[in-house]
């Protein structure tokens, strides 16, 4: 069994972001697999790829690219939750874990997500 948790970060008048990822060590050792990471600004309704090592379907950087309303990871990050699961992004198969952003009054500005292809 693998245990994975979030610990969600906040982002300081702009200028950096914190974050804790925690993975168990068996499940490290086990995955050989490169691990993709996403940074997300959220514009109140969109939450868009600034940075990212994905790569679209044709090959190219996902950057600007948006995460889709209809997908778990979106419903939680918008209520402020970490998403944890199976996803397909760009048509490839991931575990992920999202983790919302929040500035210091509360509000939403973001998120992070960390994933292994399967």
């Amino acid at each position: 069994m693998r245990t994975r948790q979030w610990i969600s970060a906040r982002l300081y008048q702009g200028i950096g972001l914190a974050l804790v990822l925690a993975f168990s060590g068996a499940w490290i050792a086990r995955t050989q697999a490169k691990i993709e990471a996403t940074i997300f600004a959220y514009d109140g309704k969109d939450f868009v790829r600034t940075t990212t090592t994905l790569m679209t379907e044709k090959g190219e950087s996902a950057v600007n690219t948006k995460l889709e309303h209809d997908t778990p990871a979106y419903k939680a990050l918008i209520k402020k939750h970490s998403y944890v699961g199976d996803v397909t992004v760009f048509g490839r198969k991931y575990q992920a874990n999202y983790a919302p952003l929040t500035a210091d009054d509360g509000r939403l500005t973001g998120a992070l997500f960390v994933a292994v292809a399967e």
